[in-house]
């Protein structure tokens, strides 16, 4: 993800001074607010998530990370079809209790579906996130990104589905509001989501993801 800067550089030569010789200023640009963000993006022709003030353009998947999500979103549509639950895929955006916007891969909302200040889209109500790791983007979120999520209070799911090896990690928010996690490896893994009555098959999610470009 590239951010659109928090800060600006700029480049100040004296006259007759080569650019060996180069001063570089940097100044602080003003933190952007929910509003501008949603300004911008709603104009835009990409999407960008936004995080503590920055907003951070989204770049393309490789064809295995797009195949992994979509086979995800589409295993966890046909689950929960007639059910009270539904599944979105990454063309709508959620936002986090702490005020950061996101477009996860896959999310499932349960019950009426509720908007952020009656806009049409912004959710802010999902039980159940999933994302699709990539070598650029594991660390964030697995890190920080994760500890955004943990802050919207209808979230009991959390799903790491990792790109390079058929392998998912299972977050389950607790009572006391820690999180427990699950691992499950190997094609015949299920993983149990009784939040929203149903289990994720590993097979379905990575059936001849492998073989493509990762």
């Amino acid at each position: 993800m590239l951010s659109y800067a928090a800060l600006a550089c700029v480049t100040v030569a004296s006259a007759g001074d080569g650019w060996d010789n180069r001063i570089v200023a940097t100044l602080s640009v003003p933190k952007l607010t929910e509003r501008d963000y949603l300004t911008i993006e709603r104009a835009a022709d990409y999407k960008s998530e936004f995080v503590a003030g920055e907003m951070y353009a989204m770049s393309g998947g490789t064809p295995r990370h797009s195949y992994i999500g979509l086979s995800a979103s589409s295993h966890l549509k046909q689950q929960t079809r007639g059910s009270n639950c539904k599944t979105f895929n990454s063309d709508l955006r959620i936002r986090a209790h702490s005020g950061d916007y996101f477009y996860p891969d896959a999310f499932v909302v349960c019950g009426p579906l509720q908007m952020h200040e009656g806009s049409k889209d912004v959710c802010i109500n999902p039980m159940l996130i999933l994302e699709v790791l990539s070598p650029s983007t594991a660390a964030y979120d697995k890190g920080l990104k994760f500890k955004l999520y943990r802050t919207i209070p209808t979230l009991k799911d959390y799903i790491m589905v990792h790109f390079d090896s058929v392998y998912v990690e299972h977050y389950t928010r607790q009572p006391d509001d820690s999180w427990a996690l699950r691992e499950y490896s190997g094609e015949a893994a299920l993983v149990p989501l009784p939040n929203i009555n149903c289990a994720l098959s590993l097979a379905a999610i990575y059936e001849d993801a492998m073989d493509l470009p990762g």
